[in-house]
């Protein structure tokens, strides 16, 4: 079963230190968007390479991620491992920061094998859509938590 791959941009109003600061905050995501039950840090270390987090997903499911890449005011890599509730084994995803005028372009690329074999073959492109859908979402949401804490429209 082949690795699938998709990725979400968005233009945001928001200047990069203010969206930034949010993803820094790298155990506590579900803070500014509900698309998730709840997050929490496992361990002490909150963020840099080796920073990890619990994620309870919606409506069912967790993971747990760990920060492979961390480029300060730019990047985020992470490596996600599922529980078996979550109909992918692994993933990993990198998130870009850009500058872009007075605001922030920002990019969640993700990459996952799905569950099940050649099931995963016809599974793959619904849970892409799901995917996409809620990585959609989960940009606006940061978008919007981050022109609430000071960010200028």
């Amino acid at each position: 079963m082949p690795e699938r791959q998709l990725s979400v941009q968005r233009r945001m109003a928001a200047p990069t230190g203010s969206v930034w600061a949010l993803f820094a905050d790298f155990p506590n995501l579900a803070s500014h968007w509900s698309g998730l039950r709840a997050t929490r840090a496992v361990g002490n270390q909150t963020s840099g390479v080796g920073a990890r987090r619990h994620v309870e997903l919606k409506p069912i499911g967790s993971m747990d991620e760990s920060v492979t890449t961390w480029e300060e005011g730019r990047r985020i890599d992470t490596e996600n491992r599922a529980s078996v509730a979550v109909p992918f084994k692994r993933a990993e995803s990198t998130l870009t920061l850009e500058p872009d005028g007075d605001g922030t372009l920002v990019t969640f690329d993700y990459r996952y094998l799905p569950r099940g074999g050649p099931i995963g073959r016809f599974t793959g492109p619904l849970i892409d859509r799901m995917l996409r859908a809620t990585f959609t979402d989960m940009l606006a949401a940061t978008e919007e938590a981050a022109l609430a804490n000071g960010g200028e429209r």
